[in-house]
């Protein structure tokens, strides 16, 4: 999933996809290395773990936009606030072609190269 994730905005948007990772002590860790703008984190189950993972993300870097991803059919958009920590969540089937607009919409276009 995480590769077809990272091709998909790479084909559709004009962000770079940094590292992909299997876990969300990896994905603090690189968020942090590589001075990423924005983590797009698949929702795990038990899901306590990615709640976890946003909290310590909003701790240790305030100024990422984070955004929950699972093809869940599973209704999580209760986690869209403040005090939980993502900018957005998407389930469903068409949680990918939703992903590029939630995209554009958190993040500035990135300048032509």
């Amino acid at each position: 999933m995480r590769g077809a994730v990272s091709d998909f905005i790479e084909a559709t948007t004009p962000y770079k996809v940094g590292d992909a990772v299997d876990d969300g002590v990896s994905a603090i860790h690189k968020a942090k290395e590589n001075h990423c703008e924005l983590v797009v984190l698949h929702l795990t189950t038990p899901l306590q773990d990615s709640l976890v993972t946003v909290s310590l993300l909003r701790n240790k870097l305030p100024h990422v936009k984070i955004v929950g991803f699972s093809t869940s059919s599973v209704d999580l958009a209760s986690l869209v606030s403040p005090t939980i920590g993502f900018d957005a969540v998407l389930t469903g089937r068409d949680a990918l072609p939703k992903l590029v607009e939630i995209l554009k919409a958190l993040m500035p276009e990135p300048p032509r190269e």
